[in-house]
């Protein structure tokens, strides 16, 4: 379906990768992968919350998985 919505960005498959620990996310950019790796990662590591959130955007790499 073609949306008409200018604010309307198609979302996308991505592997984002921290450390040693790698989530796929759908996203419609690279910062809304991060937050959404972020969210999952909290979840699968809730003893490394804190840490997880302080991590710098620049230190998260973001690769298409499509």
């Amino acid at each position: 379906m073609i949306s008409h919505d200018p604010d309307h960005q198609p979302m996308n498959k991505f592997h984002v990768r921290i450390g040693y620990a790698t989530v796929k996310v759908v996203g419609s950019n690279r910062s809304d992968a991060i937050q959404t790796a972020r969210q999952r990662l909290c979840l699968e590591m809730p003893r490394m919350w804190d840490v997880i959130q302080s991590i710098d955007e620049s230190r998260f790499q973001v690769d298409d998985a499509n």
